[in-house]
């Protein structure tokens, strides 16, 4: 079990609050340009079957962490106690990023992988169930910032790399066999593969990474999500130098949480490459592999995505279905899951998104507009009647072949 150094900093805690926060009193150590300041996050949730690992806490989280330390201390409870819940409490908090990270946890349906009725649970009534952590897990400042550099960095300077042994390394070892990992951008997941090969955790536990979820990360979750691609960001957008690493991110996380969910891996990816009909005719062909640029490649099944799956329902299409690039989903609505359903208008959009495979070079991703009933996204739709020659009367037939993704044909 690993130490803990909540009683060398427990007064200036008690007595101060969020008014601590980067105080020299509350400096863990420093190596110019960078200081590390103690954050009382140190409750290691031995049997948690999700781990959730970021980079280092930061203003929101000290704040969050130090004023809710205060008001427990002030009200008697026992250091085990106030580590516990200012864990379940700051941990990934606050309206800076724990809604979009909840967004991405629903869009892979953790719910269901837990066991639990909502992924916000997780911080709150099935807290027992989730680990949340940093691969420097006090929060770590370089030339007053929050520290957001690479893995290779935190290995290089001396004070980073002492934490990430010492608070992070030494605390997985704690961790049952069982429980899985999901990293919150490169730098984490780096520093997971590292784990792996260093033999603290096994590889199978390691699901992927998620963008980070900060807001101030700008459009980095809604193009790991496939909600904007590369066309869509301006120009001098920063994001756009990750968006290769994002969309890999993406399929391995959707693949493995598919394997976990017992779906063919391949049915639940967006945009992977695939064996060719060639290789997939070939006995001695070798699936291929779809690799995060810098992390370890995802195997992929040669199976695919347009083979049989549930049938959702058939929809007659009509005159104005055709002129407006659209059909009616009314008779089918509840076949959908609940979070792919949205409002009236782009900013009433779903938390979550299916993907649909028509038949195109590359599957649409959409929710749906709830008011309307009919998928929101409408391009593909108009390029699926030209394809298929379209006409009124004909017959859209809808099949699901994953969770959240779907097959559309037509029936003439």
């Amino acid at each position: 079990m690993t130490a803990t150094r909540f009683d060398e900093f427990e007064p200036i805690l008690r007595e101060s609050g969020s008014s601590a926060v980067r105080h020299p009193d509350t400096l863990l150590a420093k190596e110019p340009p960078y200081e590390i300041f103690y954050i009382p996050f140190e409750h290691v949730n031995r049997r948690a079957r999700l781990v959730i690992v970021g980079i280092t806490p930061g203003m929101n989280q000290l704040e969050m962490a130090y004023a809710e330390t205060q008001r427990l201390l002030n009200l008697g409870k026992s250091t085990a106690d106030v580590l516990e819940a200012v864990k379940a409490l700051a941990a990934f908090g606050g309206e800076a990023m724990r809604p979009n990270l909840l967004r991405m946890l629903r869009h892979f349906n953790f719910a269901k992988l837990l066991g639990v009725r909502d992924e916000a649970d997780l911080w709150d009534g099935s807290s027992a169930l989730l680990h949340s952590t940093s691969v420097v897990p006090h929060a770590a400042f370089k030339k007053g910032k929050m520290f957001s550099g690479s893995f290779d960095e935190i290995l290089k300077v001396g004070a980073l790399r002492q934490r990430f042994e010492t608070d992070f390394v030494a605390t997985l070892s704690e961790m049952t066999d069982d429980a899985r990992y999901i990293a919150l951008g490169k730098t984490p997941y780096n520093a997971l593969k590292h784990c792996v090969g260093l033999g603290v955790i096994k590889e199978d536990q390691l699901l992927g990474a998620l963008a980070h979820p900060s807001r101030s990360g700008g459009s980095q979750v809604a193009v790991y999500l496939g909600e904007k691609t590369l066309d869509d960001l301006d120009p001098a957008d920063p994001v756009r130098g990750r968006v290769e690493w994002l969309t890999g991110a993406y399929a391995a996380m959707r693949s493995a949480t598919a394997r976990l969910n017992g779906v063919d891996a391949i049915a639940a990816l967006p945009t992977l490459v695939r064996a060719s009909k060639a290789a997939s005719s070939s006995p001695s062909a070798k699936p291929p592999t779809g690799k995060i640029p810098g992390t370890m490649p995802v195997a992929i099944s040669a199976s695919s995505a347009t083979g049989p799956g549930r049938l959702i329902g058939e929809i007659a299409i009509t005159a104005g279905n055709l002129k407006n690039d659209h059909f009616y989903l009314r008779p089918l609505i509840d076949q959908f899951p609940a979070d792919v359903i949205g409002g009236s208008n782009k900013m009433a959009e779903a938390p979550s998104t299916v993907l649909i495979d028509w038949g195109g070079p590359e599957p649409a991703r959409t929710d749906i507009d709830g008011s309307k009933k009919f998928f929101r996204a409408r391009g593909w739709i108009r390029a699926f009647y030209k394809l298929n020659r379209a006409e009124p009367g004909d017959r859209v037939v809808i099949h699901e072949t994953a969770p959240y993704r779907y097959r559309v044909s037509l029936k003439t």
